[in-house]
Protein backbone atom coordinates (compact mmCIF):
# COMPACT_ATOMS: atom_id res chain seq x y z
CA UNK A 1 0.00 0.00 0.00
CA UNK A 2 2.82 2.40 0.84
CA UNK A 3 4.80 1.75 -2.32
CA UNK A 4 2.08 2.90 -4.74
CA UNK A 5 1.42 5.97 -2.62
CA UNK A 6 5.08 6.82 -2.55
CA UNK A 7 5.29 6.38 -6.30
CA UNK A 8 2.25 8.60 -6.72
CA UNK A 9 3.77 11.31 -4.57
CA UNK A 10 7.05 11.08 -6.44
CA UNK A 11 5.28 11.22 -9.76
CA UNK A 12 3.26 14.27 -8.68
CA UNK A 13 6.36 15.99 -7.39
CA UNK A 14 8.27 15.42 -10.60
CA UNK A 15 5.37 16.54 -12.75
CA UNK A 16 4.75 19.58 -10.58
CA UNK A 17 8.40 20.60 -10.69
CA UNK A 18 8.37 20.18 -14.45
CA UNK A 19 5.30 22.36 -14.77
CA UNK A 20 6.81 25.03 -12.54
CA UNK A 21 10.09 24.83 -14.44
CA UNK A 22 8.35 25.24 -17.80
CA UNK A 23 6.39 28.17 -16.45
CA UNK A 24 9.51 29.86 -15.14
CA UNK A 25 11.42 29.17 -18.37
CA UNK A 26 8.59 30.62 -20.50
CA UNK A 27 8.39 33.67 -18.22
CA UNK A 28 12.14 34.23 -18.43
CA UNK A 29 12.09 33.89 -22.21
CA UNK A 30 9.24 36.39 -22.56
CA UNK A 31 10.96 38.84 -20.19
CA UNK A 32 14.23 38.57 -22.12
CA UNK A 33 12.52 39.15 -25.48
CA UNK A 34 10.57 42.11 -24.11
CA UNK A 35 13.71 43.64 -22.60
CA UNK A 36 15.58 43.22 -25.91
CA UNK A 37 12.69 44.78 -27.85
CA UNK A 38 12.52 47.72 -25.41
CA UNK A 39 16.26 48.35 -25.60
CA UNK A 40 16.20 48.20 -29.39
CA UNK A 41 13.30 50.68 -29.44
CA UNK A 42 15.18 53.10 -27.20
CA UNK A 43 18.26 52.74 -29.42
CA UNK A 44 16.22 53.52 -32.55
CA UNK A 45 14.82 56.63 -30.86
CA UNK A 46 18.32 57.83 -29.98
CA UNK A 47 19.56 57.21 -33.53
CA UNK A 48 16.57 59.10 -34.92
CA UNK A 49 17.18 62.02 -32.59
CA UNK A 50 20.89 62.15 -33.45
CA UNK A 51 20.19 62.03 -37.19
CA UNK A 52 17.61 64.79 -36.85
CA UNK A 53 20.08 66.97 -34.95
CA UNK A 54 22.68 66.44 -37.69
CA UNK A 55 20.13 67.21 -40.40
CA UNK A 56 19.07 70.45 -38.71
CA UNK A 57 22.70 71.45 -38.23
CA UNK A 58 23.49 70.86 -41.91
CA UNK A 59 20.39 72.79 -42.97
CA UNK A 60 21.31 75.64 -40.64
CA UNK A 61 24.71 75.85 -42.30
CA UNK A 62 23.03 75.96 -45.71
CA UNK A 63 20.75 78.80 -44.57
CA UNK A 64 23.78 80.73 -43.30
CA UNK A 65 25.63 80.18 -46.57
CA UNK A 66 22.50 81.21 -48.48
CA UNK A 67 22.47 84.54 -46.66
CA UNK A 68 26.13 85.07 -47.41
CA UNK A 69 25.57 84.24 -51.08
CA UNK A 70 22.75 86.78 -51.30
CA UNK A 71 25.05 89.43 -49.84
CA UNK A 72 27.78 88.56 -52.34
CA UNK A 73 25.28 88.66 -55.21
CA UNK A 74 24.02 92.06 -54.09
CA UNK A 75 27.53 93.46 -53.83
CA UNK A 76 28.44 92.13 -57.28
CA UNK A 77 25.30 93.71 -58.73
CA UNK A 78 26.06 97.00 -56.96
CA UNK A 79 29.54 97.03 -58.49
CA UNK A 80 28.07 96.41 -61.93
CA UNK A 81 25.50 99.20 -61.45
CA UNK A 82 28.19 101.59 -60.27
CA UNK A 83 30.43 100.80 -63.23
CA UNK A 84 27.60 101.31 -65.70
CA UNK A 85 26.65 104.61 -64.06
CA UNK A 86 30.28 105.76 -64.08
CA UNK A 87 30.60 105.01 -67.78
CA UNK A 88 27.41 106.93 -68.50
CA UNK A 89 28.56 109.91 -66.44
CA UNK A 90 31.85 109.94 -68.33
CA UNK A 91 30.01 110.08 -71.63
CA UNK A 92 27.92 113.03 -70.44
CA UNK A 93 31.01 114.79 -69.09
CA UNK A 94 32.86 114.35 -72.38
CA UNK A 95 29.84 115.61 -74.28
CA UNK A 96 29.61 118.69 -72.04
CA UNK A 97 33.28 119.54 -72.57
CA UNK A 98 33.00 118.95 -76.29
CA UNK A 99 29.91 121.13 -76.49
CA UNK A 100 31.73 123.94 -74.71
CA UNK A 101 34.62 123.55 -77.15
CA UNK A 102 32.32 123.71 -80.15
CA UNK A 103 30.59 126.82 -78.83
CA UNK A 104 33.93 128.52 -78.20
CA UNK A 105 35.05 127.57 -81.69
CA UNK A 106 31.87 129.00 -83.16
CA UNK A 107 32.28 132.27 -81.25
CA UNK A 108 35.90 132.55 -82.33
CA UNK A 109 34.95 131.97 -85.96
CA UNK A 110 32.30 134.67 -85.91
CA UNK A 111 34.77 137.03 -84.23
CA UNK A 112 37.32 136.29 -86.90
CA UNK A 113 34.81 137.13 -89.60
CA UNK A 114 34.10 140.47 -88.00
CA UNK A 115 37.77 141.26 -87.48
CA UNK A 116 38.52 140.44 -91.10
CA UNK A 117 35.87 142.89 -92.19
CA UNK A 118 33.81 140.26 -93.98
CA UNK A 119 30.27 141.42 -94.51
CA UNK A 120 27.37 140.76 -96.77
CA UNK A 121 26.63 137.47 -98.46
CA UNK A 122 30.13 136.14 -98.06
CA UNK A 123 30.02 136.59 -94.31
CA UNK A 124 26.51 135.18 -94.14
CA UNK A 125 27.55 132.11 -96.16
CA UNK A 126 30.55 131.43 -93.89
CA UNK A 127 28.42 131.97 -90.80
CA UNK A 128 25.80 129.54 -92.08
CA UNK A 129 28.45 126.91 -92.74
CA UNK A 130 29.80 127.30 -89.22
CA UNK A 131 26.31 126.94 -87.79
CA UNK A 132 25.71 123.83 -89.86
CA UNK A 133 28.95 122.29 -88.62
CA UNK A 134 27.98 123.17 -85.08
CA UNK A 135 24.54 121.64 -85.58
CA UNK A 136 26.02 118.47 -87.03
CA UNK A 137 28.32 118.23 -84.02
CA UNK A 138 25.35 118.65 -81.69
CA UNK A 139 23.44 115.91 -83.53
CA UNK A 140 26.40 113.55 -83.28
CA UNK A 141 26.75 114.23 -79.56
CA UNK A 142 23.03 113.68 -79.01
CA UNK A 143 23.20 110.36 -80.86
CA UNK A 144 26.25 109.29 -78.86
CA UNK A 145 24.52 110.19 -75.60
CA UNK A 146 21.42 108.25 -76.65
CA UNK A 147 23.57 105.22 -77.44
CA UNK A 148 25.31 105.57 -74.06
CA UNK A 149 21.93 105.75 -72.30
CA UNK A 150 20.67 102.68 -74.17
CA UNK A 151 23.84 100.80 -73.27
CA UNK A 152 23.37 101.79 -69.62
CA UNK A 153 19.77 100.56 -69.62
CA UNK A 154 20.75 97.30 -71.31
CA UNK A 155 23.60 96.75 -68.87
CA UNK A 156 21.44 97.35 -65.81
CA UNK A 157 18.74 95.03 -67.14
CA UNK A 158 21.33 92.29 -67.72
CA UNK A 159 22.64 92.85 -64.20
CA UNK A 160 19.12 92.52 -62.80
CA UNK A 161 18.56 89.26 -64.63
CA UNK A 162 21.91 87.89 -63.46
CA UNK A 163 21.13 88.89 -59.88
CA UNK A 164 17.73 87.20 -59.93
CA UNK A 165 19.19 84.08 -61.53
CA UNK A 166 22.01 83.87 -58.98
CA UNK A 167 19.57 84.34 -56.10
CA UNK A 168 17.24 81.65 -57.43
CA UNK A 169 20.15 79.26 -57.82
CA UNK A 170 21.27 79.93 -54.26
CA UNK A 171 17.71 79.43 -52.96
CA UNK A 172 17.57 75.90 -54.35
CA UNK A 173 19.85 74.76 -51.53
CA UNK A 174 17.37 75.86 -48.85
CA UNK A 175 14.06 75.67 -50.72
CA UNK A 176 12.92 72.50 -48.93
CA UNK A 177 13.32 72.51 -45.18
CA UNK A 178 14.05 69.07 -43.70
CA UNK A 179 11.38 67.21 -41.78
CA UNK A 180 11.92 64.64 -39.02
CA UNK A 181 11.50 61.04 -40.01
CA UNK A 182 8.60 58.96 -38.73
CA UNK A 183 9.23 57.65 -35.25
CA UNK A 184 9.66 53.89 -34.96
CA UNK A 185 6.63 51.98 -33.77
CA UNK A 186 6.74 50.95 -30.11
CA UNK A 187 7.62 47.30 -29.64
CA UNK A 188 4.91 44.72 -29.12
CA UNK A 189 5.43 43.08 -25.76
CA UNK A 190 5.40 39.29 -25.76
CA UNK A 191 2.99 37.99 -23.11
CA UNK A 192 4.42 35.56 -20.61
CA UNK A 193 2.73 32.34 -19.54
CA UNK A 194 -0.43 32.91 -17.54
CA UNK A 195 -1.10 31.58 -14.06
CA UNK A 196 -3.84 29.42 -15.49
CA UNK A 197 -1.31 27.48 -17.51
CA UNK A 198 0.71 26.84 -14.35
CA UNK A 199 -2.43 25.79 -12.50
CA UNK A 200 -3.35 23.50 -15.35
CA UNK A 201 0.12 21.94 -15.28
CA UNK A 202 -0.09 21.35 -11.54
CA UNK A 203 -3.59 19.88 -11.89
CA UNK A 204 -2.37 17.58 -14.61
CA UNK A 205 0.52 16.54 -12.37
CA UNK A 206 -1.90 15.82 -9.57
CA UNK A 207 -4.12 13.71 -11.77
CA UNK A 208 -1.12 11.82 -13.07
CA UNK A 209 0.13 11.15 -9.54
CA UNK A 210 -3.28 9.99 -8.38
Amino acid sequence: MCAPAALAVASFGASAMGAVGQHQSASAQASAQNAAATNNYKYQLKVRERNWDNTRHVYGQKVFQYGQQLDENSMAAARAYSKAQLNLNEQYTKAAFKNEGNLAKLVRSRGNFAAAGRTGRSADRLSAEQMMQFGRGQAVMAENLMSARNLYNSTTMDTNRELLSANRKAYQNVAIAPQPTVAPAPPTMMPGPSGLSLAGGLLSAGVSGF
